[in-house]
């Protein structure tokens, strides 16, 4: 069985999207909630400062959307 690429890996996070706050900025992914085993390195994300206030994580795919 062929192990699975780093492709694969990001299309899994492709429709996931969570929703922050401002109590929640700086925004990082991956959050602190999330398992230590699935992490990628841990990289800042510039939502509030994003025209529809939304960002895509570069590694993992998964979608930010910053309430009001």
């Amino acid at each position: 069985m062929k192990a699975p690429e780093l492709k694969d890996y990001k299309s899994l996070n492709d429709t996931r999207e969570v929703v922050v706050k401002a109590k929640d900025l700086p925004l990082h992914c991956p959050m602190d909630d999330n398992a230590l085993w699935c992490a990628h390195p841990r990289v800042f994300l510039p939502i509030d400062t994003s025209a529809d206030k939304t960002y895509r994580c570069p590694y993992c795919g998964t979608l930010y959307r910053l309430l009001n």
